[in-house]
């Protein structure tokens, strides 16, 4: 849908069964001038009042989607756990998708919506336009990382010992293929005297040169709404935590700016049980609880003093687990008449739930 310059809002219109499709259509259509508007989301043959909760969820929703490995653009490292642009042949394709997801993540900051992205920490610098290299590689090939700073420290014959040349034997497009470093590199052996090189340029190549179209789209689409003197001035994990908060909890701030609703408040036996039982947690079970409660695992920027989190009643003391509307930040529970059974409950739903909680 065209944009309507005059409305006060960006309204987008999207199904939920086509998320990404209609989402990336439907921003590819907007100017700049209307993406700076407050977004409001309507998901077709829904009636949802947008104030806030369904543009969050949105957003949840279309990152869990996009980041899957069947969309192709991103894959997951277990060794790093955590995403990296992908290779393949369908990636390549991609640009004009790796557009408008740098995009999202620029929509994202504008309207104030946290993301759940598991980015390495080298990702910030780079859309800072900061120099990365070997030291960054650690932070998505560990083990590699570790094995050319083992070549750069031994002591006896590198040439001999690692049999190695200005080449790199990669799977890209679902087959092998042999890149080279420099201009004739695989007929270059590496030796102790040029060993520095290589694994510069190694490091290079797997950071930067082989995404480049990838991660050149990316940037664009970040810097349309995310360009300028404000964002110039922050540091990469500064940008990090506008768009993925804060790594440190403090479930005391949580507790004091919490509201309570269903016949709850912050006296009722339950809640009281409740508050011993997250502050007895460990700092895992606490993020699980953020995560299934809001569908981040961080805090917003000045911490979760600045999250607004309701805790409400369903009812009386029963065995039903508790449920999460994270699109709202609210956890709803029965009036559990005894601390052992809320923490079983609680602990139940928090370590087995899949994806989001209920909408």
């Amino acid at each position: 849908m065209p944009p309507d310059e005059s409305s006060p809002y960006l309204i987008l219109r999207v199904r939920r069964s086509h998320l990404v499709e209609d989402s990336l259509d439907a921003l590819a259509q907007q100017t700049v001038s209307s993406l700076l508007k407050p977004l409001r989301v309507i998901f077709e043959g829904e009636p949802a009042i947008d104030e806030g909760g369904v543009r969050k969820e949105f957003f949840q929703l279309l990152v869990e989607q996009i980041f899957t490995t069947d969309f192709g653009m991103f894959e997951w490292s277990d060794e790093s756990r955590c995403f990296w642009f992908a290779r393949s042949s369908a990636a390549l394709d991609a640009e004009a998708e790796f557009l408008l997801v740098g995009l999202v993540l620029g929509l994202a900051i504008h309207n104030g919506v946290i993301l759940d992205l598991h980015f390495p920490p080298m990702l910030w610098s780079r859309l800072m336009n900061e120099p990365v290299g070997l030291k960054h590689l650690k932070e998505v090939h560990p083990d590699l990382y570790r094995g050319l700073r083992s070549m750069l420290t031994f002591e006896g014959d590198v040439e001999s010992v690692f049999m190695s040349d200005f080449s790199i034997t990669c799977e890209a497009f679902g087959s092998m293929s042999v890149e080279e470093l420099k201009p004739g590199g695989a007929n270059i052996p590496v030796t102790n005297e040029n060993r520095i090189e290589y694994v510069e340029l190694y490091a290079d190549f797997l950071l930067r040169q082989s995404v480049a179209p990838q991660f050149n789209a990316f940037q664009q689409g970040f810097l349309l709404l995310c360009d300028g003197m404000a964002f110039s001035v922050l540091t990469p994990r500064e940008l990090e935590q506008l768009v993925c908060g804060v790594p440190h909890l403090s479930f005391t701030a949580l507790q004091a700016n919490t509201t309570y609703d269903g016949g709850f408040d912050a006296s009722h036996p339950t809640v009281v049980h409740f508050w011993e039982v997250v502050h007895s947690m460990t700092a895992d079970d606490q993020r699980r609880l953020l995560f299934f409660a809001t569908g981040c695992d961080r805090a917003p920027i000045g911490g979760l003093a600045n999250l607004r989190f309701i805790l409400q009643r369903a009812g009386p003391d029963s065995m039903q687990l508790p449920t999460a509307h994270t699109c709202f930040n609210m956890l709803t529970m029965p009036e559990y008449t005894s601390r052992a059974k809320l923490r079983d409950r609680l602990t139940i739903a928090i370590q087995n739930a899949q994806g989001f909680g209920l909408q």
